[in-house]
């Protein structure tokens, strides 16, 4: 099981595909293959877990950027970013969210209005949270993101693992 990129906003652009290419091929049935149906503290450990696996497979497979965890972009919010990378160009904003739109799009403004004034890189990657989560209606909203994404002059990638 690898995440599966369903919404990419540039198939051309050389920062966007290196970083789907390292963020995909991370295996990840050992974190969700067996998760639904445990409790959510349990699930918040299992993607905390996964969440450290990625930053530490991005920190080391793109050392031009500088990695954070948990960053928070505002001392006044305090809404943090997933992973977070930096270089003096741009910045990669990295969301790990159960398959639900309501929570990509609250996720994506929220981030995107915190961002600093640079080129944007944002990636939500989506896991399992339910079986009754609707994946078609998260990945309708991995479009409007990549649309929106694409008017502010910035790039989008939607991800799911399945």
């Amino acid at each position: 099981m690898y995440p599966l990129v369903k919404v990419q906003s540039s198939e051309q652009d050389v920062w966007l595909n290196r970083l789907l290419s390292v963020i995909t091929s991370l295996e990840c049935s050992e974190f969700f293959l067996n998760h639904l149906g445990k409790f959510q503290t349990e699930q918040k450990t299992i993607v905390k877990g996964f969440q450290e696996r990625l930053f530490g497979l991005l920190d080391s497979e793109i050392p031009e950027l500088e990695w954070h965890m948990e960053y928070a972009p505002s001392e006044h919010q305090k809404d943090s970013i997933d992973i977070y990378g930096e270089c003096k160009d741009f910045v990669v904003a990295l969301e790990l969210d159960k398959n639900r739109a309501d929570q990509v799009a609250k996720k994506f403004v929220s981030r995107v209005a915190l961002m600093p004034s640079k080129k944007i890189y944002f990636i939500s990657l989506c896991y399992p949270g339910t079986e009754k989560m609707n994946l078609n209606e998260c990945l309708k909203y991995f479009g409007y993101c990549s649309n929106l994404t694409q008017r502010m002059s910035g790039l989008y990638a939607g991800l799911v693992t399945e």
